[in-house]
């Protein structure tokens, strides 16, 4: 797909969006509408972009969510809008309309990957810089600020403390990130999926999906080709169609969204 800096066609998508009967809007988090920074917990939404969200929210034609690697609980505490929709752990776990949907087949891994995380932990206690978050549902093996190892080298410990569990677990790479998952056919694509067929629309809504990582290619590969993609950086072989260059043109991007909606 041919990706274009979305400044130039910002006021075509604009149009789009502001035509369509009913659109959803989803929205990744980190580096998204925050930049990245070297430890998770400061990553912290600005007034700014928490208040153009509260009032995207209030707009009837369109519904507004947030689709993250976050735990569920993690990520509604960081935006605290309780009129947004969330998907936490890559969609595994979603809130929607007050009601708490957790993926019926991840039982049977929780036990698991709580060893699997004191694994990876006591494998990698020795690397300075890493951190290891267990969110229950997931595990995150941040490397940001680790020096004196390689990536490669940390992949191999996680796949020696799966190696108990072959085909429970799957290892998914994101920025200066390995992500364990349950070996589920659930990403944060199938996450968007849900969440339409949730809202019921009589009508198909327009979809528009902002992410920056590969996890949310997952995302961009199930939107219908007339729907919007917009990935945050550019990466050659995205799925998305257009791109911006940060959280700032994101943030920029969802004033002008609000004041064409509120125009209409």
């Amino acid at each position: 797909m041919v990706k274009r800096h979305l400044s130039p066609f910002r006021e075509d998508v604009l149009k789009r969006i502001k035509n369509a009967s009913h659109s959803i809007l989803f929205l990744d988090y980190d580096g998204t509408l925050v930049p990245i920074r070297k430890e998770p917990s400061l990553a912290r939404l600005s007034s700014d972009t928490r208040e153009v969200l509260r009032r995207l929210s209030c707009i009837p034609s369109l519904a507004v969510g947030i689709i993250s690697g976050r735990s569920l609980r993690e990520i509604r505490k960081l935006v605290g809008i309780t009129s947004l929709f969330y998907a936490g752990n890559h969609g595994f776990e979603m809130l929607f309309q007050n009601r708490v949907w957790v993926h019926p087949a991840l039982g049977v891994f929780t036990a698991e990957l709580k060893s699997v995380a004191r694994g990876v932990e006591e494998g990698t206690r020795n690397i300075a810089g890493i951190l290891v978050e267990n969110k229950t549902i997931t595990l995150s093996v941040h490397y940001r600020n680790v020096r004196g190892h390689t990536p490669r080298s940390i992949f191999s410990t996680i796949v020696r403390v799966l190696e108990p569990y072959p085909g429970h677990f799957t290892i998914v790479r994101g920025k200066k990130v390995y992500e364990v998952r349950p070996r589920i056919d659930w990403d944060k694509g199938r996450a968007v999926e849900e969440i339409t067929r949730l809202l019921a629309l009589k009508t198909d809504p327009l979809k528009i999906y902002l992410g920056d990582d590969q996890t949310d290619e997952d995302a961009f590969r199930v939107l219908a080709r007339g729907d919007i993609s917009i990935r945050v950086g550019y990466k050659k072989g995205s799925g998305a169609r257009y791109f911006c260059r940060g959280s700032g043109e994101v943030t920029a991007f969802l004033k002008a969204l609000n004041i064409a909606l509120i125009t209409r």
